[in-house]
């Protein structure tokens, strides 16, 4: 995750002087200034400029390394490249601990990284009820408005039906078509890059949403019964020990926290499961950080997660992460799931549960980076879990 639009001198001469010898390797001697790209919640990236052409370099994290499989990352990120729909990877170092690529410097029309937002499948659901409402409210006529309204057609508990309008004249109001003109068209970006991932070859690595999950919570629990991290800490200072215990202690209230929700994760993966007819790739990591807007088109980058999986996640990313009016969102999702050949076509009843496994896997990412984390880092982690955490759906 990285917004490659904003630079900062590197804070310490001795990180600068420890990338000479990798841009050797990579083939750059004549370097003329490095900066720190700033976004990124893992890995660090750094714009190296020469005399005729910038580029970036990546240096991956040693803790993501058990989240992803680099082979993978790369085999994705130069598919798409050849396709255009991704900086161009120029080089890999043996360890895969460090990659050069192209710098492709983003237009100042949209400012991508500025849409960042959360939404949780509440809010989702939520505003697309409001949508409905608010049609119905301007096109049909007042008094049956107000009858239903009276009814208690506003105060109405939010189900995933309302998603799902039945009625034929609905419909017909609610036709996309009818908002096409919309002032911001960041939404036709996103659903043209979509539909454009969508096409892309799955090649041959593939991880459905339950195995993602199971893959997750056994790392989870792995990390919960080892006691190599306490062992190490009683060899330290007695003030390190107790941040070390502290430490331990607040990560595993938040594990119990997800293990208190694992019923409903099977629920939201079942869901996900009964609508889908074949996987496709998926680069399932779509937030605003991860993409770059250049002549009027979106580029991605940011492969570690990419993947064959379910259609649903692609869309659920870009939902619970960008700014979107709750029109454009539909807009988006009526295009997007509209004649989808990998999906049924009652989809769209399981794009609250894609959403709520999006933020599902947030938090057991955010657990796992701050487990191999030494605890002055692992509590920058725990925030982010703590931020992430609210946008699950509760039990009901």
């Amino acid at each position: 995750m990285s917004d490659i639009n904003t630079a900062m001198p590197l804070s310490s001469n001795s990180a600068l002087n420890a990338l000479y010898p990798i841009l050797r390797r990579a083939g750059l001697v004549q370097v003329l200034s490095i900066q720190e790209l700033s976004g990124g919640l893992s890995n660090h990236n750094y714009k190296i400029v020469t005399a005729t052409t910038n580029y970036v370099l990546r240096a991956n994290a040693d803790a993501a390394n058990h989240l992803c499989n680099r082979e993978q990352e790369c085999f994705y990120w130069q598919q798409l490249a050849d396709i255009k729909l991704a900086p161009q990877l120029l080089w890999v170092s043996e360890d895969k601990r460090y990659y050069l690529s192209e710098f492709i410097e983003s237009d100042h029309l949209i400012h991508w990284p500025a849409l960042e937002c959360q939404t949780s499948a509440a809010g989702f659901v939520q505003g697309q009820a409001e949508l409905r409402l608010s049609k119905l409210d301007s096109l049909l006529p007042s008094v049956f408005y107000h009858s239903s309204h009276d009814s208690g057609l506003h105060n109405s508990g939010l189900h995933d039906s309302e998603l799902n309008h039945s009625d034929a004249d609905t419909q017909t109001l609610l036709d996309p078509a009818k908002y096409n003109n919309h002032p911001n068209q960041v939404h036709d970006l996103l659903l043209e890059l979509l539909l454009q991932l969508r096409s892309s070859p799955t090649g041959s690595y593939h991880i459905s949403v339950t195995e993602q999950w199971q893959s997750y919570h056994q790392q989870m629990l792995a990390y919960q019964a080892s006691s190599a991290l306490k062992n190490r800490a009683r060899l330290r200072q007695r003030d390190e020990v107790i941040d070390k215990y502290t430490n331990d202690k607040n990560w595993n209230e938040r594990v119990v926290k997800l293990l208190g929700i694992q019923m409903d994760i099977k629920n939201w993966s079942n869901r996900l499961a009964a609508c889908l007819i074949k996987p496709q790739f998926c680069h399932r990591d779509l937030n605003p950080h991860n993409l770059l807007f250049k002549n009027n088109r979106l580029y991605c980058i940011d492969f570690e997660y990419a993947s064959a999986s379910h259609p649903l996640c692609e869309l659920a990313v870009v939902l619970a992460t960008h700014r979107l009016t709750p029109e454009q969102q539909k807009l988006l999702v009526d295009g997007y799931l509209k004649q989808h050949p990998n999906v049924t076509a009652d989809a769209v009843q399981a794009v609250p549960a894609a959403i709520d496994m999006y933020w599902v896997f947030a938090c057991y990412w955010a657990l796992l980076m701050a487990a191999q984390k030494p605890s002055t880092h692992s509590v920058d982690y725990l925030a982010w879990f703590d931020r992430f955490w609210p946008l699950i759906t509760p039990n009901n």
